[in-house]
């Protein structure tokens, strides 16, 4: 038998009453001490449930224990399934479903799940970012748009063929509208409406594999999220993902597509790709004086032997720029600078160097290149 002081039932009163009201049932006052909910008034077989409203915390927990188990027998599903069910009620979601090929034993590679977890939460502050500022690319990140993604809540699904489940907090609506759609849409339901503008004209870009289609869309995907999504793909490198988006009830929306659910493909990646570049402006090259540590060292000659190597010699720095954006630059170095950069490499020390940054596609350069040192302290 379910213990009444399960977490599953660490539930407010009034969130029942709503996710009932939303399934069809009716609510209203009996008497003034009492809410009441039930399911085909004046009917031989109706069900009624009561809520007292001021209960103090003991009873409102009975109250909650005996309202789930008559919905979970009125509908004919688990308790667990009913509980998720109203507490997600403030929530919208976004399912994410992985081939079964990647499964074994209801796991994943943990290289898959930390680097969808870090896509999504770049791909959802991009988002947000092209929510908050309606540009179709961002040279920044905004700290509203990293906070939303750090609030949304993360979990896993699909028992069987393995899935992640990401919440998006809503909230509930306190002044619900009737017919019409809310003009006061939290941030977080029209980054998910976004999100669905654009998955769904991506299917059509797909389908007439014409990537002038998403970029033509100004309610869906911008630049930054076009490489957003293809990053994912490119790092979890699984072949494709099924996304399902799914809504409160709570907030109307406007009608943005029949569809719910979405398969984004690897092999499209280029199609993400061009569409985000023909929406990017190109940005000019400027002076700039770097410092991080070296990412990456590499050569096309023998590393072992620079004495007589005149092959180029490639770095790449970690560089935090004014935006407070992390970006990997690549920086070409004679032998004895190389050398040192190795070195620094190896030890952790970070390094600097001046030059003109160059942005070339989704990658910085660093040219004409001078001042390159180590730093110590």
């Amino acid at each position: 038998m379910t213990d009444i002081d399960d977490p599953q039932f660490d539930i407010e009163p009034r969130l029942i009453m709503r996710y009932l009201q939303h399934v069809g049932w009716s609510a209203g006052d009996f008497g003034r001490k009492f809410s009441r909910v039930f399911f085909e008034d004046d009917a031989p077989d109706a069900i009624e449930i009561f809520f007292e409203k001021k209960a103090n915390e003991e009873v409102k927990r009975k109250e909650v224990f005996f309202a789930l188990k008559t919905i979970s027998e009125f509908y004919d599903r688990e308790i667990v399934e009913i509980s998720n069910d109203i507490k997600s009620l403030s929530y919208d979601q976004i399912t994410s479903k992985i081939p079964n090929e990647y499964v074994l034993n209801d796991t994943i590679q943990l290289r898959i799940a930390s680097q969808y977890i870090n896509q999504m939460r770049g791909f959802l502050a991009s988002s947000a970012t092209t929510e908050l500022t309606g540009e179709r690319h961002s040279k920044r990140t905004r700290k509203e748009a990293v906070e939303y993604a750090e609030q949304c809540r993360f979990g896993h699904t699909f028992r069987g063929s393995f899935g992640f489940l990401i919440e998006s907090f809503v909230g509930l609506n306190e002044t619900p509208t009737l017919d019409i759609v809310s003009d006061n849409l939290p941030l977080s339901r029209r980054v998910v409406e976004r999100i669905t503008v654009g998955l769904a004209t991506y299917d059509e870009a797909v389908e007439t594999q014409n990537p002038g289609i998403i970029a033509e869309c100004h309610d869906g995907f911008s630049a930054n999220m076009c490489d957003a999504m293809a990053d994912m793909l490119e790092e979890t490198d699984v072949s494709k993902m099924i996304i399902g988006i799914k809504l409160s009830p709570e907030w109307r929306s406007k009608s943005i597509t029949s569809k719910s659910i979405f398969s984004i493909e690897h092999k499209n990646i280029e199609l993400l790709r061009v569409a985000a570049k023909s929406m990017r402006v190109d940005e000019k090259p400027r002076p700039v004086q770097i410092f991080g540590r070296v990412r990456r060292v590499e050569t096309d000659g023998n590393p072992a032997d620079l004495s007589e190597d005149t092959a180029p010699k490639e770095i790449e720095i970690n560089w935090v720029n004014d935006d407070n954006t992390l970006l990997h630059v690549k920086v070409t170095l004679p032998n004895a600078d190389y050398a040192e950069a190795v070195e620094a490499h190896r030890s952790g020390k970070p390094v600097s160097a001046s030059g003109m940054l160059v942005r070339v596609g989704r990658s910085w350069r660093l040219d004409q290149v001078g001042n390159f040192k180590v730093i110590t302290f």
